[in-house]
């Protein structure tokens, strides 16, 4: 990514977490807690132990009446500082539609993770790309075991930087990849930057201190939805960070979360939708150089600014992503 990128990114995760150890705004922290209880955030939630890491996942079937078995399974990958609460249109749309849909946090993010005996992070595992894109292979094989569907993984920003991994490491596994506004350029977004001051700082103290301002957090949200997030937005992605541990976790998170290399984005041989808004502010879109790279590729253009484009532009993602899942059908 370039550097502008790498600056926004480092603000909005760190800029979240540091709202999470200040008084903030009590009645968005209070909505928040209420809304999403630790316990059971969604009526689809549920926990599951992965190589000692503990991850929240959330599944939809199809109406059985309507379909006599599922067409496949979709296997949604948010990204940095997101949850699954950024798939809340497009999964049930999907489930209507006849797929499958799993999801999971990935930690720190979301209500994955638990605090650790030793240190704050919130599961013992590596924290770069591969690392996470293995450990979700794993947290699929234990749901899904000798499975042999259909099966489209779908990425969103650092998400899609996973789904591209986990696609290089299993080739013949996945038949469609969507990658949605992904970071999948440079190295990872903000290790490269925790080396350096006022970054190294933001890392090492959990970001306590240093954008602890309701303001800043509701501008870097809103400039994440190109201007266009509500407050059930902003409390819905709030809702995550204000468990104990988390704003210590990220920081360690922009420590560790160290990629050597971009994907060989060249090698990917599955059927893949990329979809990125003109502006995008926060990874500036490359739709068309990576439509170049990846063979059999389409690339369609989103208007705006917004990176959370399954949030702000759904009336366009969701059309574009069924007749994508639909083309060989």
């Amino acid at each position: 990514m370039d550097f502008k990128a790498r600056i926004l990114g480092a603000l909005v995760c760190a800029g979240i977490a540091a709202s999470c150890s200040s008084v903030g705004d009590i009645v968005l922290r209070d909505k928040a807690i209420n809304r999403f209880p630790l316990e059971r955030p969604f009526p689809e939630s549920s926990f599951v132990q992965v190589e000692g890491a503990r991850l929240h996942i959330r599944q939809w079937e199809p109406d059985n009446s309507e379909y006599s078995k599922p067409k496949g399974i979709v296997y949604l990958i948010h990204g940095a500082s997101g949850s699954t609460y950024n798939w809340r249109y497009l999964a049930p749309a999907l489930s209507e539609a006849g797929w499958s849909v799993l999801t999971a946090d990935l930690p720190p993010f979301g209500f994955s993770g638990e605090k650790q005996d030793s240190g704050h992070a919130l599961d013992p595992l590596p924290q770069d790309s591969e690392s996470r894109a293995d450990l979700l292979w794993r947290l699929f094989d234990a749901l899904h075991p000798c499975y042999s569907g259909n099966l489209v993984l779908a990425g969103h920003s650092l998400g899609g930087r996973i789904a591209a991994h986990m696609t290089l490491s299993r080739p013949d596994f996945v038949d469609k990849l969507v990658l949605l506004a992904p970071a999948v350029f440079g190295r990872s977004a903000i290790p490269g930057l925790a080396k350096y001051w006022p970054f190294s700082k933001v890392a090492a103290s959990g970001a306590s201190g240093v954008l602890g301002n309701m303001a800043v957090i509701r501008a870097v949200i809103k400039k994440a939805y190109g201007g266009r997030a509500t407050e059930d937005d902003i409390i819905g992605n709030l809702a995550p960070f204000l468990r104990d541990g988390v704003p210590a976790a990220c920081g360690e998170w922009a420590r560790l979360a160290i990629d050597t290399s971009e994907p060989p984005l060249r090698l990917i041989p599955s059927p893949t939708l990329i979809m990125w808004s003109k502006d995008d502010a926060i990874v500036p879109n490359n739709g068309k150089k990576l439509q170049d790279l990846v063979n059999g590729s389409c690339y369609q253009e989103v208007p705006g600014g917004s990176h959370c484009i399954m949030d702000t532009d759904n009336e366009i993602i969701e059309p574009a992503l069924l007749k994508f899942l639909t083309k060989d059908e």
